[in-house]
């Protein structure tokens, strides 16, 4: 036991009589506990107290040594461990205290390197622990093996150890290998992760055969996460299109959503789905290539092919579940292989544009052509995203899949927010998208990594065909998508085997059966399908107006054609009233 004494200077005006509790009560919180107040000198202004401690005498030789132990005082509490923390380094300068265990009445002091002690603090203060409670010993390779004190938990901690890995001790590139079980971590130096400028599609791999029974066939590639590291290769992101099976690609013009795409259908195509394409606005030009390998009429580049090839992928879903529940079982995947049934894959693109209803032109007749024109457009579009909902919202049981690609999904756009929701796999792709982008395309964009300032300044093309994706149940990442020339998705196509059909498009009687059209019915009366007869009165009580004909055929005319004839005859009698007219 040895006797520990200090020194206090006393206040101007100090009165042991009336001040004696208020300076133990300083001495216990400046110096510790136990200190009993000796004696006091007035004329000096100074008192004088001691406590009785234990220590540890440690030898000349021993104070040379990397580490050693020292024993606490009896009575020592979790809570003295700043201050005894404070006065061991104190006393034995250059050694830190690197474990504190009062109720086994030892501490640990030890030498630490500068670059050991600044992990080891930052570490501690992002775990919000003292710094005794982590352990820091440097590796080989310049990085830290870390010790995690027991209140680790990964879902809170590991974003806060990788900011300590990229941002304290290390910089862009280093990343951190946790074990939760084992309650230790890693932070490992490394260069800062990229691509290459093209991530060619992996044509020669082996396709898996088509089987219900299995999953492989249904996962197809994509693309590339972006790895931790320079040098390392990321996994490959697929999408599962019986676990997720609708897929939301969003992107401003160039940033890859038609090689995304192009890239999916070429998968699936060769796992034996059935593929039906809508583009409306672009006139399906970025996947012609790949026309001759859709289903039957399955070819929707026009208004009201398009509406009619997503009316029958929806009357097929209906066959399907009749055959589903007649069978007894709860998807389609358990039918018998006898069934034939095989996926089929909806690819809808630009669908912000394709859905959204166009201005109706004011001042003008309802009756004038261009406004029935409109009418007619924004009816077709009403039922294209009416019957898009449907499917994503009934028909995943039954094997049909939804891929849509657009450039912004939002309801002030058309797009509702339950169909939003029901597109399971999000890619947004882009080296730079905005805030708003981020919040429209993704669920929980908070969620979702950023792509690399080094990736998307990359001069040698990293940042072309990435982006960010998120998927139901798995991490969300930085991805990099495939790229192939379609022409060469198209000779891989025809070397595997896969079917073309010699009709792509709906026939005309097929486009006639599934696209409504308006027909003027009186005031504010648009009617679907057929406008009765001239004479007949309508709604609003007024007569009905002679129904435009085909001049040569002589049948009704609806829609388009309709509008389109009216137009016609304007313009004749327009040049019959030019003087020398005909």
């Amino acid at each position: 036991m040895l006797t520990e004494r200090i020194t206090i200077r006393l206040p101007d005006g100090f009165d042991p009589a009336k001040h004696l509790a208020a300076l133990e009560k300083l001495v216990a919180k400046r110096h510790g506990d136990m200190f009993e107040v000796d004696s006091i000198d007035p004329v000096a202004g100074v008192a004088y107290a001691t406590r009785q401690v234990a220590v540890t005498e440690v030898a000349a030789s021993e104070q040379m040594a990397e580490r050693f132990e020292v024993r606490l005082p009896r009575g020592t509490k979790p809570a003295d461990g700043e201050r005894i923390a404070a006065k061991l380094e104190d006393q034995h300068d250059g050694y830190v205290l690197v474990e504190f265990e009062p109720f086994l009445g030892r501490a640990v002091l030890a030498r630490l390197t500068p670059a050991v002690r600044r992990c080891r603090g930052a570490v501690a203060t992002v775990l919000g622990v003292k710094p005794w409670d982590v352990a820091v010993v440097a590796r080989a390779d310049g990085g830290f093996d870390v010790v995690l004190p027991r209140t680790y938990v990964p879902s809170k901690h590991d974003a806060k150890l990788e900011e300590v890995a990229t941002a304290i001790v290390g910089r862009e590139g280093w990343y951190v290998e946790t074990d939760p079980a084992a309650l230790t971590a890693s932070i490992i130096p490394g260069s800062p992760a990229s691509f290459p400028p093209l991530l060619a599609y992996p044509f020669k791999r082996a396709v898996p055969v088509f089987d219900p029974s299995t999953d492989g066939w249904s996962k197809i590639p994509v693309g590339r996460v972006l790895g931790r590291t320079g040098g390392e290769d990321g996994p490959e992101l697929t999408t599962d299109l019986v676990a997720a099976p609708h897929v939301q690609v969003s992107g401003l013009t160039g940033a890859g959503k038609g090689v995304l795409l192009t890239a999916l259908m070429a998968g699936v195509l060769a796992r034996g789905w059935q593929v039906a394409i809508v583009d409306a606005i672009k006139g399906g030009v970025d996947f012609v290539e790949l026309q001759p390998f859709v289903r039957p009429g399955g070819w929707g580049d026009a208004l009201p092919a398009a509406c009619a090839v997503l009316q029958m992928a929806y009357e097929e879903g209906q066959r399907r579940k009749a055959t589903i529940q007649q069978a007894g079982v709860q998807k389609w995947t358990q039918l018998p292989a006898s069934s034939g049934l095989r996926p089929m894959l909806l690819v809808v693109d630009e669908l912000t544009s394709l859905v959204a209803p166009e201005p109706t032109p004011k001042g003008v007749p309802k009756d004038n052509p261009i406004v029935v024109e409109v009418a007619e457009r924004n009816l077709l579009k009403a039922v294209i995203l009416n019957t898009i909902g449907k499917i994503a919202r009934e028909l995943r049981f039954v094997g049909i899949s939804l891929a849509v690609g657009t450039q912004v999904a939002s309801t002030s756009t058309g797009i509702p927010t339950e169909l939003r929701a029901n597109l399971g796999m999000k890619v947004l792709l882009g080296s730079k998208p905005t805030d708003n982008n981020r919040r429209l395309a993704l669920n929980d964009p908070d969620a979702v990594p950023r792509v690399p300032v080094n990736v998307a300044t990359d001069p040698n093309g990293a940042a072309r065909g990435v982006g960010v994706f998120e998927i139901e149940g798995r991490e969300p990442g930085v991805v990099k998508v495939y790229f192939a020339e379609p022409a060469n998705y198209a000779t891989w196509l025809r070397a595997a085997g896969v079917a073309t059909t010699a009709r792509p498009r709906p026939t005309p009687d097929e486009i006639a059966r599934y696209t409504p059209s308006i027909e003027a019915g009186g005031d504010d009366d648009p009617r679907i399908g057929d406008p009765g007869r001239a004479g007949d009165t309508s709604p609003s009580g007024r007569l009905r107006p002679e129904p435009t004909r085909d001049p040569i055929t002589g049948e009704v005319l609806h829609g388009f054609e309709r509008a389109n004839e009216q137009r016609r005859q304007l313009d004749a009698t327009a040049r019959a009233a030019e003087p020398g007219g005909a």
